[in-house]
């Protein structure tokens, strides 16, 4: 019995470990948007997007207890695709302008 609990132990840290890298890569991705976020004539929702994503990382109250990084995950997934899209289209709108 004492094997099974060692060995959930184990895969609890695993996927925790797991969560925070991936979590930490998405940070990571999404701040290199900063610049093209902050650019004169970027939606405001596309703003609120980046900056709700990492506040809501950073920031200790979150829907599941931080040890569980996996809404953490979510909303910064969530936020960098709606970023990303967003940027891309506004890109596409401002070469269809020249």
């Amino acid at each position: 019995m004492e094997s099974l609990w060692t060995t959930l132990g184990v895969v609890a840290v695993v996927v925790v470990v797991v969560l925070v890298v991936v979590a930490l890569f998405l940070v990571v991705k999404l701040v290199r948007k900063h610049r093209q976020v902050h650019q004169p004539g970027t939606p405001v929702p596309t703003k609120v997007a980046y900056w709700v994503s990492l506040a809501y990382t950073v920031f200790p109250f979150d829907l599941l207890p931080d040890p569980v990084y996996f809404d953490d995950v979510v909303v910064l997934t969530s936020g960098l695709v709606y970023v990303s899209r967003s940027l891309t289209k506004k890109a596409r709108d401002d070469r269809r302008e020249d």
